[in-house]
This record gives C-alpha cells, structure tokens and sequence, in this order.
C-alpha cells in the first residue's frame, strides 16, 4: 500500500500563523528621534531674520557723524501642511479576522501611521517647499551656507572642518552632522586610516543609541538623504552626488536652528480619527494623519557640504 501524501496531509493539518507582521520595510534615520517639535498658534509662525545692521564706523574729534542708517530685517513664514492616508476595512473581513484572534484594522492602521511617518521623513530631505509639500533642508538652506563649489570631491576631514565653520548661530556650537549610508562608510575609512575610531567619537545618544561622532558632534546615517544630486546640489535627482549637512537643533526659542512644527492645538505626533461608513459599501474609514513640517529658525543654522562622490 502506498504511503500517506503530504498534499493529502495537509488536508488535515494547519500550518502555524506567527502572529502579527514582521517590519522589514525599513530605512535608517537615527536623526529622527531628537529633532525638536515646536507648536506655534495662528496660522504660521513667522519669523524676522537680520537683513543689514544698523551702520557705524569710527570717527575724529568734531567729525560730522553720517552714519544713520537703520537696521533692516526679512520675514520668514512656516506653516504646517498635511500627510494623509485612509485606512479602509470591510466590515466582514474585520469580522472574520477578528474570529481568528487578528485585529486586520489595526494592522492596516499602523501601516498607514508609519508610512506617514516616513513620508516626513523624506520630505525633511527631498520637499520643494511650494505647498503641500514639505520644507526640506535643500528648500530652506541659504545659499551662502555651501561650501566651496566644486565639480565633485570626496569626504575628508578638512571638507567638515569647513562644513562646521558655517554653523555659527549658536556661537560656532553645533549640534549635528548627517550623511547617506555611502558616505559614512567613506567616513570610517577616513577613521581606519587613522588607526581606528577614538573612544571619544562614539557618541552616546539620550535614546541609548550609540553612534560615531567628529570632535564631539554624533554624526547621524540617514537612508533617506539622497545619493543622486547634480553638481553642487543644484539638484537632488538626476546625478550621482550627495551632500553632508551640518547645523543645530532649535532650543525652543524659534530664533537658533532646526526643528519641527505642528499647531499647538493638535499634538505632534500622528493623529487617528473615525471618519464613518462608506456610503456605497459596508465599509469603515480610518483617517491617519499628521500636520507637521520642518523649520529652520535661522540661516547660520544649517549647512551644506556639496558635491560629495564617495
């Protein structure tokens, strides 16, 4: 007699479910968890930047004084926008799920929360700041805080000395320096050459993660940094560049560095709502949103080191 099939054994048999959905959609962006949120009130926080000082010089006795000119100064203007997505889930098939022990509306739920999430993170990096999209560090950098123009070159240590001497808002302090996976590889072999890391390049982050620094400043690998710019960042497609941004975080003054935003009416983090039953199916509607954007409270409080090729 023939031996029992698995085909026909399975019939028979269930296979084990692990409960939940394994994340293996995922990038890297440690600079997510210490950027600042600010609330403003109205509709934008807006902010007066220095244009011209008021001007001066020295004189002799009995001179004729002729410098009365007065200061002036430009206005700046952030506002949130929005990152929305609807979680829709027939009414059966919660049901059903629900009988096998699954919440299939909070998992789509929790989807829908952490693609928002990562949509600000990539709009933080690649946002032309026209709304509705996203303020972005390439959006809001001034332009006399570029480096040196040049075709293309590769990472070393006096191209970030240079990089830092632009940051000067919180008395030459800087807070952070950021890069694609690409360059922080070349920036560990700038360190092997060295010997290897010194210990006190490690830094120790609030959230207990470690990561390298330079001179005291952690230096953040993000994934979501773009490695295809134009010559001197002119562009942030189309090329095979990057850039190696440097700056501060804002301290809650709405006068230093960077940060995020959000109306003080609603809290910083993603919002979920109950929106109804489609009016056609029976169907329920989850909205998932957040009114966020970023915000650099002043220009010598970011940096841009361009044309980096490695």
């Amino acid at each position: 007699m023939a031996t029992q099939t698995l085909a026909m054994a399975k019939l028979l048999i269930n296979d084990e479910i692990v409960s939940g959905v394994a994340q293996d959609i995922i990038d890297v962006n440690p600079l997510y968890s210490m950027l600042p949120f600010t609330g403003y009130e109205g509709q934008a926080i807006i902010v007066n930047r220095e244009l011209a000082l008021g001007d001066a010089s020295t004189y002799a006795v009995g001179a004729t004084i002729t410098h009365k000119a007065a200061s002036t100064v430009t206005r700046t203007t952030f506002a949130a926008t929005k990152i929305i997505g609807d979680a829709e889930m027939d009414l059966l098939v919660q049901a059903t799920s629900a009988g096998g022990g699954v919440d299939q509306l909070a998992i789509e739920i929790s989807s829908k929360a952490k693609n928002v999430g990562r949509l600000f993170q990539l709009g933080m990096f690649t946002g032309t700041g026209a709304s509705p999209a996203m303020n972005s560090l390439d959006s809001m950098v001034d332009a006399g805080q570029l480096t040196t123009a040049s075709t293309t070159q590769t990472l070393d240590f006096e191209l970030l000395d240079e990089l830092m001497d632009l940051v000067k808002s919180k008395d030459g302090q800087v807070d952070f320096i950021f890069m694609a996976a690409r360059t922080m590889r070349s920036y560990r072999a700038l360190l092997r050459d060295l010997g290897g890391t010194p210990a006190d390049w490690v830094m120790n982050m609030p959230d207990g993660r470690k990561v390298m620094g330079y001179e005291g400043i952690p230096i953040f690998k993000s994934d979501f940094a773009p490695i295809v710019e134009k010559l001197n960042g002119t562009s942030l497609t189309g090329g095979a560049l990057t850039s190696v941004w440097a700056g501060c975080w804002d301290d809650g003054s709405n006068k230093i560095g960077l940060a995020a935003i959000h109306p003080v009416a609603v809290p910083a983090g993603i919002v979920t709502e109950y929106v109804g039953k489609k009016a056609a199916l029976d169907e329920d509607i989850w909205r998932v949103k957040w009114y966020v954007n970023t915000a650099l409270f002043n220009r010598k409080g970011l940096a841009r080191l361009i044309s980096v090729s490695n």
